[in-house]
């Protein structure tokens, strides 16, 4: 399978939202996110990514697999704040491929934060980490859900 990643289009935002909220949804197994009754969605909000930060598709083909939210925090500090791969695309390496290829796109420093509570997260960028990085990453385990962090330089 092709991999590539695509910058998401302004017009393109409400696949995005669609996407999200699927996101969001696995997500609230780890730990309580907002869910607004009234418009049956779990509240985000996607604006920075159409500003000074960088939301793409991750896609094979005119197929969309899922998603990267990438925060731009100035002097070449990143961190990816969100990733999604559809449950039929997991175990796949396209979220592996993916944020590879993300991390070619902006050189810097990164920080990846996982998913607090879930060991399938931590795994995985622990993994895709090392395998990127050639094992020359930092990880701690920070905060109130002892999440791990993983740190790296890629030049």
């Amino acid at each position: 399978m092709n991999i590539s990643v695509e910058k998401v289009a302004f017009s393109e935002r409400t696949n995005l939202e669609k996407l999200l909220q699927l996101y969001l949804h696995d997500l609230s197994l780890y730990f309580p996110i907002t869910f607004d009754s009234k418009v049956c969605e779990y509240e985000y909000d996607l604006n920075k990514y159409f500003d000074n930060n960088y939301a793409y598709f991750i896609k094979s083909g005119n197929d969309i697999l899922g998603f990267v939210l990438v925060d731009d925090n100035s002097a070449n500090n990143y961190e990816i704040s969100e990733m999604f791969v559809l449950n039929n695309y997991k175990g796949k390496k396209v979220g592996e491929e993916a944020v590879k290829k993300i991390f070619d796109i902006y050189k810097g420093n990164w920080t990846i934060k996982a998913v607090p509570l879930s060991p399938k997260a931590e795994s995985f960028w622990k993994k895709t980490v090392n395998n990127y990085t050639n094992g020359n990453f930092k990880l701690e385990h920070t905060g109130k859900y002892n999440r791990a962090e993983l740190y790296f330089k890629n030049n």
